[in-house]
């Protein structure tokens, strides 16, 4: 009897460190890598020229809500044409298994407007990821 009741209170003191453990949102416990990871998409036309853009809007379906990509570092220049939409940053704007997010720009020039759907997940994964979607948006 007197040897059963060590095991029992380590067995516990286990099960106890284990709950205490988990992430306070939610997402259980998980080992991440310390890579930052960015979504964008590329807006290019016909002769891969990069056209100014306008009235740029990212709408996250689901929620019907705006994004606002986080950027770290906040310095960071990107290619030519690229538009940032998302980061870790935002990474609780999405569910875990995605989001169909709706992009849409105009091109300054021509005034032609192009839109896409891209699924983004984010949630309890490490890192932001794009599930589905096109890389490139070409205006004609």
């Amino acid at each position: 009897m007197t040897k059963k009741v060590p095991l029992l209170l380590l067995l516990i003191a286990c099960l106890s460190a284990c709950s205490s453990n988990k992430q306070k949102n939610g997402c259980g416990v998980q080992t991440c890598t310390l890579e930052y990871a960015y979504i964008g998409i590329l807006f290019k036309d016909q002769q891969n020229k990069f056209p100014p853009l306008k009235d740029v809007s990212m709408i996250n379906l689901r929620t019907n809500k705006p994004l606002t990509p986080v950027l770290y570092p906040p310095n960071i220049d990107f290619v030519a044409g690229y538009t940032l939409i998302t980061s870790d940053g935002n990474i609780k704007d999405f569910s875990t298994d995605g989001d169909d997010v709706k992009i849409s720009a105009t091109n300054s020039e021509t005034n032609q407007t192009k839109t896409a759907i891209l699924k983004i997940a984010g949630g309890c994964g490490c890192h932001v990821s794009k599930k589905s979607g096109p890389d490139t948006i070409v205006f004609d």
